[in-house]
């Protein structure tokens, strides 16, 4: 049987990663340009940072579990309405309405069975295949890196199953989801404007 790592397996297919063409600095640069941990990091450092994880999906009580530990990653942007002022020498912009967006969010990862990868992960792909025929918001199970952002529901747009030349035991493929909150309408809001 076939000695591999599954992590380095991942880093090739995500990142296009063929290891370290100076071995000897490697060995001595490898902590200050390893593999990112979550340990001792604080929540704004996160953001847009790549980190492999157990990622467990669910719907209606039905849990999925993600291929080998995916990597992840995390992203938000704003809505900002704005416009120009006028005037000859007015500079800049008024910033009207400010949103923030949903989070968006990527899984990377690989299929690959662990006992016999020569043969290609048909269950894996298959689970993925229902996972994102789903339509509808799922649940993200104990996982501490989306509870750092508060995000415990996403909602798939995209999957990719992208090709592997040479590697018939592995299946590459990428997750585009954002977020999902729950809306609640505050009805303190409409009476907000209060006569003089």
């Amino acid at each position: 049987m076939a000695q591999f790592n599954i992590k380095e397996v991942l880093v090739r297919a995500a990142l296009d990663y063929t290891g370290p063409h100076f071995p000897e600095w490697w060995k001595m640069n490898k902590k200050k340009y390893g593999l990112p941990d979550l340990s001792a990091i604080n929540s704004s450092q996160l953001l847009g940072a790549k980190y492999f994880m157990k990622l467990i999906l669910s719907h209606k009580g039905i849990a999925f579990v993600l291929p080998n530990e995916p990597l992840v990653s995390i992203g938000l942007t704003k809505t900002i309405v704005k416009t120009v002022t006028v005037g000859k020498y007015k500079k800049g912009t008024v910033k009207e309405y400010i949103n923030t967006d949903d989070y968006v969010i990527s899984i990377k990862g690989v299929c690959i069975n662990k006992f016999a990868p020569e043969i290609y992960p048909a269950d894996q792909v298959k689970l993925l295949n229902e996972l994102t025929n789903i339509n509808d918001a799922l649940e993200i199970e104990g996982n501490p890196f989306f509870e750092l952002f508060g995000i415990r529901r996403l909602v798939i747009e995209d999957i990719q199953f992208d090709e592997m030349i040479g590697e018939s035991g592995l299946q590459k493929y990428s997750i585009k989801a954002i977020s999902d909150t729950d809306f609640f309408a505050d009805l303190n809001e409409k009476g907000s404007t209060t006569p003089n």
